[in-house]
């Protein structure tokens, strides 16, 4: 859609009212971004390092622009699906289907629950089910250049990366938005995936009644104290708790037989995230029945369950796992013995012997560290509205447009308080001219490439700008904002 550049005080007062009583949905106000810069980490909560490089540090801009990459189906070939098709905010960002749908097909493997990747166990070992991807950069666009998901894979006749770069740059609010994150519109693979990373990074959920409960007991990062029982827990869940976060006792055999279920030798509390240095989990097979033994990787424990106390959609990346208790009755006795099985796997107290009233217990004490904020936080949401559109409100941006030559030219921030800038010139000097509204003449000069032009002097208005080249010939005059 063509984007319309206004003062939007009176839309903003309006919308300010309205968003008391509904959820707007379609306008992103480029003035008052959300915060994902900040974690909302608790401080009691240890929960590793921060993975993102230094090249990639948290910028609400960029973040912001990654929301609306995550959510628009313009970035696959038949403008179907998103990241999001596969990754929903009302299942922690997963699906509830065995598998997700793409533009050619059904995906391998079931779609991983995307949640507090941002902080990690040391030493990060990668992404995906397999950790074929070293950081969540190399994440962000495999999905999108992948054949059966989003489809820009080059593979025989069909488009690549390049196309889909060529296609956003044919939409407005991308050279927009481009521009006010990394301040020209250039659109590359790269800056597509850090700022994807970024969105993904931001999501996490820390919230739960488990959180609540540990902070009641004065938990510490060295969790000292996660074993007293949490006074806002029931019997059940804290009994639950004290079976995954204590050792079992075994026989000479090596079964269990008492104490604890050892859970926590892989999903470290208070995190409950998939410990490094691992092996299988003995599920080897993917969903078509053929094997795999390197699936290494496991998502968070946060948000098995919603907050209706449901699934949020079937266990291991098969999704062999329909009920809890279909994953409990796997790890209650672990029959594979293939070559790449966690050590931690290889008689750790197996078999369990879990009894029925212990399942029911640690179901309980997992339904615990479902948290409420990943669920309905808005900068987590869908931006664009039921027509998948979006419309861009605000913002110090600027404008760009391609001059006879083929070089694109961006004139930012606009609109501007005390200079403008303009990025792309290819030569080494032009010659501009300012013009008020009414066509008079209020600066020329010399331009470079980059160079700032003040208009601080200049009262609040609308002006053009006309670029000459060396050759005193017209290239561009366009307009911009003294606000």
């Amino acid at each position: 859609m063509h984007l319309i550049r206004m003062d939007y005080s009176k839309l903003r007062l309006l919308g300010l009212i309205l968003f008391s009583f509904v959820l707007i949905s379609g306008i992103i106000d480029l003035d008052v971004l959300y915060n994902y810069t900040d974690s909302n980490i608790p401080e009691n909560i240890d929960v590793g390092i921060d993975n993102a490089p230094s090249d990639n540090l948290m910028d609400d801009k960029v973040a912001t622009l990654g929301r609306v990459l995550f959510y628009d189906k313009k970035l696959s070939t038949n403008n179907t699906v998103s990241c999001a098709s596969c990754h929903k905010q009302e299942l922690a960002f997963g699906v509830q289907e065995l598998q997700g749908t793409g533009v050619n097909g059904l995906t391998l493997r079931r779609p991983m629950r995307l949640l507090n990747i941002r902080l990690v166990d040391a030493p990060f070992e990668g992404l995906f089910w397999d950790e074929r991807a070293a950081t969540l950069e190399d994440l962000a666009t495999e999905p999108i250049k992948d054949h059966i998901e989003m489809g820009y894979s080059g593979f025989g006749d069909g488009p690549d990366f390049n196309d889909l770069i060529l296609k956003l740059e044919g939409v407005d609010y991308y050279n927009e938005l481009f521009t006010f994150a990394y301040g020209d519109h250039s659109i590359t693979e790269e800056r597509i995936s850090k700022a994807i990373a970024q969105f993904v990074r931001s999501i996490e959920s820390y919230d739960s009644r488990f959180d609540a409960g540990f902070a009641l007991v004065d938990g510490t990062p060295s969790n000292g104290n996660i074993e007293l029982d949490f006074p806002n827990f029931t019997p059940v869940e804290n009994l639950g708790k004290a079976l995954f976060t204590s050792e079992s006792i075994k026989d000479t055999n090596g079964a269990r037989i008492g104490g604890g279920l050892g859970c926590f030798h892989c999903h470290t509390a208070p995190s409950f995230t998939f410990t490094s240095q691992h092996g299988n989990n003995g599920v080897i097979s993917e969903i078509d029945g053929s094997e795999v033994l390197n699936i290494v990787k496991a998502p968070s424990l946060r948000d098995v369950f919603g907050p209706s106390g449901t699934l949020n959609g079937p266990l291991f990346h098969n999704g062999q796992a329909t009920t809890f208790n279909e994953l409990l009755n796997h790890y209650n006795d672990v029959s594979s013995t293939n070559f790449m099985l966690d050590h931690r796997l290889r008689g750790n107290g197996i078999p369990l012997n879990l009894t029925i009233e212990e399942r029911q217990q640690v179901e309980a004490f997992v339904k615990t560290l479902t948290g409420s904020d990943i669920y309905t936080n808005e900068k987590w949401s869908n931006p664009f509205d039921s027509n998948d559109e979006i419309e861009l409100i605000g913002g110090s941006v600027g404008i760009s447009f391609t001059i006879n030559n083929g070089s694109s030219i961006t004139v930012y921030p606009n609109p501007s308080e005390e200079y403008i800038r303009i990025s792309g010139l290819n030569e080494l000097q032009y010659y501009g001219e300012i013009y008020s509204v009414d066509g008079q003449k209020v600066w020329q000069g010399s331009i470079y490439s980059d160079q700032e032009i003040n208009i601080s002097a200049l009262p609040k208005g609308i002006y053009s700008l006309s670029l000459f080249n060396n050759s005193k010939n017209l290239i561009s005059r366009n307009k911009f904002i003294k606000s």
